[in-house]
């Protein structure tokens, strides 16, 4: 139930192991490769940075103003996995295929990986080999590796501190890097006694990168160890006999954080002298204890899904940044896919995640979006506007990184992402002094690009030239998911500018009062604001009885599903953007996750009704698709549906059902799929009225539990026969369970019987 194990050696699942089995902190993320190393070409063997990047040329066949001409991208640090074995001058390696017992697993309670197997030489000796990695989640900077072999003659280890390294690229997936794969450079390179050091640098933005590397090595008998300058290569032998322990911690750091990244590195090393591995997972263990017992979402009933959905909360806490100056990228730290950039994800389903009940990690990501605000403010101004900001759709260190205008730029939503993660946590945690401090700045200088971008016609508010989040249609007119997040976002800039404004704390009042002269912002530009919300186009097709997507969308005809070859998926790989574009075919939620977000803006009938018209023409390429169905399915009602989408998410990169889980793990999938848990058969929404559930317990299960930090408070919500919500600690709250209202105190839970039907789709 805390583990994912394999017992056997596959090699054409190398790659995607990789990914399942890397390990990271949210600075430091490792792919899971062997240490022993694979034949060439069948490893992508990366190490990263959580916010390092270079910057690389962005070329355009045809120029436009506007156009980006460089872009970030996360390049591979020094490489300090590599441990190369020799048993009586014979190297030892799995893919010779003389080997026995072995297995392999990713522990959630410990925090670490473990692999082990008997090695069979040619002359028929056993050797045990076991490797246990980690990613030190109390001291991010250190990654620490423990080696062992038990055998019967001489054994040496090389370990290499590898500073010749470059990025993966596919130029046949725009999903992967293309080209520009040489983004470091060794600028020095050390060792003496037990350790080596490497400092590196960005070709182009010139951040330094140092790693320092210390042998601990344990042994019965004499052993020898020594070190080898190979090229750009520090390698440190060991030779003993019988049994040889290597330990190897690791300390990484970069010029982003400190001044002096080689420097930084040097002291850490040394307030670890003396520390062991094992000592590193015991700190590593209580830590988990602490996250496990606020985070665990408990399964009954069912030990595949339990099993699956812990994988997916810890690869998400290995994920996560930590910092204002990193984020989540689509892949997390597990590999190369999209080249490290962070987009919407962050906002739209990793975040709520987190703000259940790890606020302080929620509240990083927000930090980071403030930081690059500048940037934001920089891009508004090259889109054509006076004032205000634009996020850039995928970036690292702010600027906009897309090339395809249309699938990128285009999705001008992002700001209203932004915003409304932004009112989301504030509503979760009534943090006032980071609004006033940081997000109302940035929900104001983003509501801006409404007014910017949009114009009344005819009494309307209508935004024209936007791609919403399916990206196979684009550069439309009042797309629902666009519109509807702007008017929200526009509402709740006015509302909080009303609430800072008559805040009951003087500071916070003053703070406010000089934020709205820094950015010039005035009470007649937030009228404007809220009049555009209130006369915003909500495109509605009475005919069908649902939101349409935009305002052509249901004109068009519907892809030829029926004569769809199976192969040919996703379509983007495979159709003309334009041939997509023409037609009645989405990639992925849209309209209907507006009505998740948004569901106050429509009614019931409305939402289900959509749910069964945009259903049948999603083909779910995205994986950021399926878990947000399956969240509305609980919604409307459809049990089984809502279990078939959620066993979709919940496996797909676990059984690599997209086919690309090589390049990296799916985050966004990953947080969707825990919040169908939580926003799905829970139903829960956080809205300015308070916390509210539409609970039920899947047909494939016996029940469920999890915790929630609300307000300061420590709430468990069980799930079974009943519906229990109990007050572990904090003051009374109201909540609201289908429509009607209870007073939770720490004396008096709320337990409700839960009814079991089905509505049919």
């Amino acid at each position: 139930m805390w583990k994912l194990t394999k017992n056997e050696y596959d090699p054409s699942r190398q790659l995607v192991e990789e990914s399942l089995f890397m390990v990271g902190n949210g600075y430091i993320g490792v792919r899971g490769c062997f240490e022993e190393e694979y034949p060439k070409g069948l490893s992508v063997r990366g190490t990263y940075i959580n916010g390092l990047f270079d910057h690389v040329p962005m070329i355009h066949a045809e120029m436009a103003y506007g156009f980006p001409t460089v872009q970030d991208k996360q390049p591979r640090i020094s490489d300090t996995q590599t441990c190369l074995i020799w048993l009586d001058g014979e190297r030892a390696a799995l893919y010779e295929g003389r080997y026995e017992t072995y297995y392999r697993h990713v522990d959630y309670q410990r925090g670490e990986t473990e692999r082990s197997y008997i090695y069979i030489t040619q002359s028929g000796k056993k050797a045990h080999l076991k490797f246990n990695r980690l990613a030190s989640m109390v001291n991010p900077h250190v990654l620490a590796y423990k080696i062992e072999v038990i055998y019967d003659g001489q054994i040496e280890f090389i370990s290499v501190l590898d500073g010749d390294i470059e990025n993966y690229s596919n130029p046949e997936d725009p999903r992967t890097g293309q080209g520009h794969t040489k983004l470091m450079e060794v600028l020095e390179m050390d060792f003496n006694d037990l350790e080596s050091s490497l400092l590196l640098e960005t070709k182009t933005t010139k951040i330094k990168q140092a790693t320092m590397v210390r042998h601990n090595v344990s042994s019965p008998v004499e052993y020898e160890l020594w070190h080898v300058l190979n090229d750009q290569k520090i390698e440190t032998r060991i030779s003993g006999k019988n049994h040889l322990t290597l330990e190897k911690i690791c300390v990484m750091t970069d010029s982003i954080r400190m001044q002096d990244a080689l420097g930084g590195a040097i002291s850490i090393q040394s307030a670890f002298e003396g520390h062991s591995y094992d000592g590193l997972r015991e700190s590593q263990t209580l830590y988990l204890d602490r996250f496990w017992k606020h985070s665990d979402i408990e399964i009954i009933g069912n030990p595949s899904d339990q099993r699956a959905i812990r994988f997916m909360q810890y690869q998400l806490l290995q994920s996560v940044g930590i910092d204002a100056y990193s984020n989540v990228s689509a892949k997390g730290l597990s590999g190369e896919g999209y080249e490290g950039h962070y987009f919407w994800d962050t906002e739209i389903y990793v975040l709520p995640v987190l703000m259940i009940n790890q606020p302080e990690r929620a509240k990083h990501l927000l930090e980071y979006r403030y930081h690059i605000l500048e940037n934001a403010k920089k891009r508004a101004k090259e889109l054509g506007q006076s004032k205000g900001a634009a996020y850039a759709w995928r970036t690292i260190s702010g600027i906009e990184c897309s090339g395809y205008f249309p699938a990128g730029t285009a999705q001008y939503h992002i700001n209203s992402d932004i915003a409304h993660a932004f009112i989301q946590y504030q509503l979760f945690t009534d943090d006032w002094n980071f609004l006033v401090d940081k997000g109302a700045e940035v929900i104001f200088e983003t509501a801006r690009t409404w007014l910017e971008i949009g114009h009344l016609h005819n009494g309307a508010f209508h935004l024209h030239g936007v791609t919403g989040p399916d990206e196979y249609t684009a550069i439309v007119s009042d797309n629902y998911y666009t519109n509807a997040m702007a008017k929200h976002h526009m509402h709740w800039a006015y509302k909080i500018y009303e609430q800072l404004r008559d805040h009951e704390d003087p500071l916070i009042r003053s703070k406010f009062s000089k934020l709205m002269e820094r950015i010039n912002l005035t009470a007649a530009e937030l009228n404007q604001m809220m009049d555009a919300s209130e006369r915003m186009v909500m495109p509605y097709d009475e005919k069908l009885g649902i939101f349409a997507q935009d305002a052509t969308f249901l004109s068009k005809p519907v892809w030829p599903f029926d004569r769809l070859d199976p192969n040919k998926k996703p379509l983007l790989l495979h159709y003309h953007p334009l041939t997509i574009y023409r037609h009645q075919v989405l990639k992925q939620a849209d309209t209907i996750l507006a009505h998740f977000l948004l569901e106050d803006y429509a009614d019931e009938q409305s939402i289900c009704r959509g749910f069964d018209y945009y259903e049948k023409i999603t083909t779910h390429d995205s994986s950021l698709s399926s878990c947000i169905y399956g969240i509305m399915a609980s919604r409307c009602g459809y049990r089984k549906k809502a279990y078939d989408y959620f066993s979709d998410a919940v496996f797909l990169d676990l059984k690599d059902t997209h086919g690309n889980t090589k390049d990296g793990l799916h985050i966004a999938n990953i947080s969707g799929t825990i919040l169908s848990v939580i926003a799905g058969f829970a139903g829960f929404r956080n809205t300015d009225s308070g916390l509210r559930f539409r609970p039920y317990v899947p047909s494939e299960w016996e029940g469920y539990s999890f915790r929630m930090i609300y307000k300061g408070r420590d709430i468990k919500v069980s799930v079974n026969e009943n519906f229990e919500v109990v007050l572990l600690k904090g003051d009374a709250v109201v909540i609201t369970v289908f429509d009607e209202q209870y007073e939770l105190t720490a004396t008096q839970p709320v337990i409700k019987p839960l009814e079991k039907k089905e509505v049919s789709s």
